[in-house]
């Protein structure tokens, strides 16, 4: 009830609960879109980290019930290697404690996981083949990888000596953390990291987007956090670079390794971030392909593309033995002219691979739009360079960018340069360009003074058509040669579509200048380089 000369009615139950709700995702939702740079750590004494199990050729069996797991009906930790089947999952979560990330301890002992070894498992002890017998049987230790038979294990020394990638982990007396409070849901989060004083101690943090690739991202994350401390492995979809990057802030100046799970634009984004963070030293990075295109990729010999079956020890390995070189870092300064009478803010961009101007833009563009719809649902890489195929069959039919040289003026060191009829002008740094093709080594003895990725020289070309672009990938024609420059810069007349390292948009009229930044760190396969 309430009064007649009242003029204001008490509000209802229901629009103060809405009243709430909405506070509350306001106030989470700002909080998620400002984000820390803090580094959020799953507590380990809580739950084990389940993934679903996948159909191998492996036998998976509980570790509570050592029962077997038909069609691969469970769960797995992929932290420690704890198995479970749906009914056991809260007892695993009891009794059997997962792969401890932080501890007081400096002597750390081997961490044995009973049963679900890999396939073709050796003893340490005694070089015989481990889980010949079907059940549960045998041990694998979650911090050195060591497999070894049950009864050989007594005869074992207790302290775990964390494997042949020793130096790239960071045990687990390292890692300080703070419990985050005022949360709703409490999480753990980095506050330091010791140096253990091992010799050529140099840590390595892996990064990935679960959401990428094909499931590839979540896989690969799942699979490091095995070999790794699972705090040295980030995903990009809960936490943007900069809070993984602040390893290399508390560790400095001791240098860290950066392993990037993704395709060029991830790493562009990394190594962009790398260098707004200022990072000193700034952190070396190397790459597991898992884009469509992977220029970069396969510049620094890491592949054209994740193999089906992910090697994690062969990777570690490769990281282990690369080579630091150094990759040109490019300034992209755009200053755009009013549009409808309104002034669009200027901005700075980072390039490491090439930019498109034209028909190539404008085929990534037309991917990029389909690939974030409501109805892409496949996210193969096969399905998607089909797509790439189609959209670029689709311009040899409409030429959306015909008589680009009528759009756009192009200087180089200053000096002018006269456009032919072409469809797309590339800036290159690095002798790779859709997915694969060496444009400027197309041009075979015209090609001098050879091009490299760490001179401060951009290669500039010419792109006829779709159809031509089509040719220069089976290596039928040759691109337009415009010349060499230190500095760059493209004047657009019109709106034109662009892209910066596989990032493409379309780009009213405006001024784009070119001009080297720095050097960037990058590793050097040497299997394959």
């Amino acid at each position: 009830m309430w009064l007649v000369g009242d003029l204001t009615p008490p509000l209802s139950v229901p629009t103060v609960l809405s009243t709430f709700i909405v506070c509350v995702i306001s106030f989470y939702l700002f909080k998620w879109l400002s984000g820390d740079g803090n580094v959020p750590i799953r507590d380990s004494s809580k739950n084990h980290n389940w993934t679903p199990i996948k159909i191998t050729a492996k036998a998976w069996y509980c570790s509570i019930c050592e029962s077997f797991l038909i069609n691969g009906i469970g769960v797995y930790c992929d932290c420690c290697g704890v198995c479970a089947d749906p009914e056991c999952v809260k007892k695993a979560n009891a009794k059997l404690q997962c792969k401890v990330v932080t501890s007081n301890n400096e002597n750390q002992a081997h961490q044995w996981v009973k049963g679900n070894l890999p396939l073709g498992a050796v003893c340490c002890l005694c070089n015989e083949d481990c889980s010949l017998e079907p059940g549960l049987i045998d041990y694998q230790c979650c911090w050195c990888q060591k497999t070894v038979h049950t009864d050989c294990l007594p005869k074992l020394p207790q302290e775990c000596d964390f494997g042949p990638f020793k130096n790239m982990i960071v045990p687990p007396w390292c890692v300080q953390v703070a419990r985050r409070k005022g949360a709703l849901n409490k999480h753990l989060l980095l506050r330091g990291v010791k140096d253990p004083g091992w010799k050529n101690w140099t840590p390595l943090v892996v990064i990935a987007n679960k959401k990428s690739g094909n499931s590839d991202g979540a896989l690969l994350l799942s699979e490091f956090r095995k070999y790794l401390n699972p705090v040295q492995v980030i995903d990009l979809s809960a936490r943007k670079p900069p809070a993984a990057l602040q390893w290399a802030v508390l560790l400095a100046p001791r240098e860290i390794r950066v392993l990037v799970g993704g395709g060029d634009g991830t790493v562009a984004w990394v190594l962009t971030t790398s260098h707004k963070l200022d990072l000193d030293p700034e952190p070396p990075l190397a790459i597991v392909p898992l884009g469509t295109g992977n220029d970069l990729s396969r510049v620094l010999g890491w592949g054209r593309a994740n193999p089906s079956e992910l090697d994690v020890g062969e990777v570690l390995q490769n990281v282990q033995n690369s080579r630091v070189a150094q990759l040109d870092r490019w300034r992209v300064e755009i200053t755009s002219s009013r549009h409808l009478g309104l002034r669009i803010p200027n901005k700075t961009l980072y390039m490491y691979n090439y930019i498109g101007i034209g028909v190539d833009a404008q085929v990534a563009l037309n991917f990029h739009k389909t690939r974030d719809s409501l109805f892409y649902v496949f996210g193969s890489r096969i399905f998607n360079k089909i797509l790439y195929l189609c959209f670029g069959t689709q311009q040899v039919v409409t030429s959306d960018c015909k008589n680009l040289e009528q759009k756009i003026d192009l200087y180089l060191d200053g000096k002018q340069v006269d456009l032919p009829e072409l469809e797309s002008i590339v800036i290159l740094n690095i002798p790779s360009w859709g997915a694969g093709v060496n444009l400027w080594g197309l041009l075979g003895n015209n090609t001098k003074p050879a091009q490299s990725y760490h001179d401060g020289i951009l290669e500039v070309l010419g792109i006829y058509s779709s159809f031509h672009i089509a040719q220069l990938q089976v290596g039928l024609s040759t691109p337009l040669k415009l010349g060499q420059a230190k500095t760059v810069e493209v004047r657009l007349k019109s709106k034109s579509p662009v892209q910066i390292d596989g990032e493409p948009w379309e780009q009213h009229p405006c001024v784009m200048k070119v001009t080297l930044v720095n050097k960037c760190p990058v590793l050097i396969n040497p299997s394959r380089s």
